[in-house]
């Protein structure tokens, strides 16, 4: 756990100072590579300050991961209140904006998620974290009768999470283009889900993934 029960107002601006500038030295040097001597350097407070403030380099490193996720979800939440589709493809699109907007230290992070061990903190946060979210989504999807009936809410939250992290994948191997990464998301995850549902939902996913599909040509026609 980090140390943050006792912080004052300078305190509080100093460890902000000091994620920004881990998060910057992950872009350039990787997840892995980032040395605490440098990020001490760079965020101008000693290494004892670093290590008051964080018990380890890798919890303060998830801590700078966690801040823009956080902020993420913030922004979720204000552009739909709804707990279904309309959410699991805002949280979809809006971590695709986050992935596209912060191009290198997109690329380290994911490149350290697909390293990372079963039980690693970062698979924690970043795979199984975001599954017992689109889970939860789900499960209420599906007591409203909006998922087929033979569909698993658990397993199809693991196709889900699965789907919504290879495209970034795709992202770093050159795969994908960056300026249609938003798009490409938003597809993958409402062509999973039309093939899950049923109703009126289901017709208004069809209706939006068209919309979506059109949008991608023409940014397409427009390289």
């Amino acid at each position: 756990m980090s140390n943050l029960r006792a912080l004052t107002p300078r305190q509080e601006i100093r460890r902000e100072k000091i994620l920004s500038a881990a998060r910057r030295l992950v872009a350039s040097q990787g997840y892995h590579g980032m040395v605490m001597s440098d990020l001490a350097e760079v965020a101008e407070v000693s290494p004892t300050t670093l290590y008051n403030l964080f018990n380890t380099k890798d919890e303060l490193l998830l801590e700078a991961l966690r801040g823009l996720l956080v902020k993420n979800y913030e922004k979720v939440e204000k552009l739909s209140e709804d707990s279904g589709w309309k959410y699991l493809l805002a949280v979809a699109e809006n971590g695709a904006w986050l992935r596209s907007s912060e191009p290198e230290f997109g690329v380290a992070i994911t490149d350290a998620l697909l390293r990372a061990k079963p039980g690693d903190p970062l698979t924690k946060l970043l795979f199984n974290g975001v599954r017992e979210d689109f889970l939860g989504s789900l499960k209420r999807m599906k007591s409203r009768g909006v998922l087929l009936d033979g569909v698993d809410p658990a397993h199809l939250a693991t196709i889900l999470v699965g789907n919504y992290w290879s495209t970034f994948i795709l992202l770093n191997k050159g795969i994908e283009k960056n300026k249609q990464l938003v798009l490409s998301t938003k597809i993958n995850m409402l062509s999973l889900l039309v093939a899950s549902t049923r109703g009126e939902a289901k017709k208004q996913m069809e209706g939006y993934l068209s919309q979506i599909w059109h949008s991608r040509l023409e940014e397409i026609n427009h390289d």
